[in-house]
């Protein structure tokens, strides 16, 4: 049903639990890159930072996790202290795959994408590795892309594919700082 016949715990949780969790942690973790001079805050999101997806909280909660990572990185770039935002693909998991089963149809033009939940960390650990990695900071990223980028592959051998061309890309962050 529409938004307004569920609960406003979704907004909730999608928000103090899944947005306050990238900025509580962002939180603890930021002095301590700070202080060593380098480092990667990584928030996961999601397309649904701009299309549609389960509901408007949903989106609301990845496009705040987007913002994040760009306004973090303006604070953390005169540490070498890199934040970003990472689009994942349908990550397939115990609950992702019970939903696919039950209507294969419906997820047909989804299965390219398809990540393992391994596969986000391979790129994170790529992307953390990257001497460019800086460059990088502040934007935000579609994990299928970075792992072309990157030359990886997912844990069965496979490239997922992205789904932006279904889907659109990311937003840019503008350079504009009003403090």
């Amino acid at each position: 049903g529409p938004f307004w016949e569920k609960p406003l715990r979704i907004f909730d949780d999608m928000i103090d639990i899944g947005l306050r969790s990238h900025y509580v942690a962002s939180y603890y973790a930021a002095p301590i890159m700070a202080a060593q001079k380098q480092g990667l805050i990584v928030n996961t999101s999601s397309f649904g930072a701009r299309v549609f997806i389960h509901t408007p909280a949903y989106g609301a909660g990845k496009a705040g996790v987007d913002k994040l990572a760009m306004d973090m990185a303006k604070e953390l770039r005169e540490h070498n202290v890199a934040a970003v935002s990472l689009w994942l693909g349908i990550v397939k998991t115990e609950r992702t795959n019970a939903v696919m089963d039950l209507a294969p149809e419906a997820y047909a033009p989804l299965m390219a994408g398809l990540e393992s939940p391994e596969y986000p960390g391979r790129v994170i650990d790529a992307l953390a590795g990257d001497p460019e990695l800086m460059a990088k900071s502040g934007h935000v990223w579609i994990t299928s892309e970075l792992g072309e980028q990157y030359g990886i592959t997912d844990i069965d051998g496979s490239r997922p594919k992205s789904y932006r061309d279904m889907l659109g890309g990311p937003p840019e962050p503008n350079d504009i700082i009003i403090a």
